[in-house]
């Protein structure tokens, strides 16, 4: 016989599995074929939302990825202080909107855009910790060498510790904190990084690799707060 405690585990074990494929199915695994590649030209247009794409449902070669423990954060196109956006926004929640693509970090080292913190992480958390790894912003960096070895990497923005040009791990995780603190807040940055600089820091051994995917990030989940953001004109650049 089954007591009602070992009940109570199994169906929640039978729930867990049912949400997590109800929810990878959802998010769905990455057209490859769909990827945006370069067509010879010195910049290549990521995400412009001056030119949305539709949300509901996305196009191909986009994807909401979403965490089967985590609600979603919300997304919506519009224009901040006269810049197109798109707005996202977490109420302990977490996802990210990904764009799928096949560029080659030699040819293109450069990584541009906008962004806007509306509204920060405000927590006594320390984001140095798993408990604090929140941010308002991220970017979502996935890349891959020519063995096909998974290299990923998060560009953020700080809460209160970190300042623009910081690293942090969470384990082997790398972070490159490109702005931050609560005296941006409220106003658009125009950032550029070079992104294979940051990727020869991270990986020393440098081996060659492509961009394979991209996503804005934004998450409150661990600090069970909230956070508002606007991403614009995401680009990847040759050098001048």
């Amino acid at each position: 016989m089954m007591d009602a405690a070992m009940m109570a585990r199994l169906i929640d074990c039978i729930l867990g599995v049912l949400t997590a494929f109800s929810l990878s199915a959802c998010t769905g695994v990455p057209d490859r074929s769909a990827a945006l590649t370069a067509q010879g030209e010195r910049e290549i247009v990521i995400m412009d939302f001056a030119r949305p794409p539709a949300l509901q449902p996305l196009p191909a070669g986009w994807r909401h990825r979403m965490f089967w423990t985590r609600a979603p954060m919300e997304m919506s196109l519009g224009s901040k202080d006269g810049v197109a956006a798109i707005r996202l926004e977490t109420k302990a929640s977490a996802s990210m909107l990904m764009r799928t693509v096949d560029i080659d970090l030699q040819h293109y080292p450069l990584l541009a855009w906008r962004w806007y913190v509306e509204r920060p992480i405000e927590a006594d958390a320390s984001e140095l910790t798993r408990d604090g790894d929140d941010h308002p912003a991220r970017l979502f960096i996935a890349l891959s060498t020519e063995a096909g070895e998974a290299r990923n990497m998060e560009i953020i923005w700080g809460n209160k510790v970190l300042k623009a040009g910081d690293t942090k791990y969470l384990g082997t995780f790398p972070h490159y904190v490109a702005n931050g603190g609560r005296a941006n807040v409220g106003r658009w940055h125009a950032e550029q990084v070079d992104l294979l600089a940051l990727y020869r820091k991270f990986w020393p051994d440098a081996a060659p690799a492509r961009l394979t995917d991209i996503g804005l990030f934004c998450d409150s989940d661990e600090t069970r707060t909230s956070s508002i953001a606007w991403f614009a004109d995401l680009r990847m650049r040759q050098r001048p």
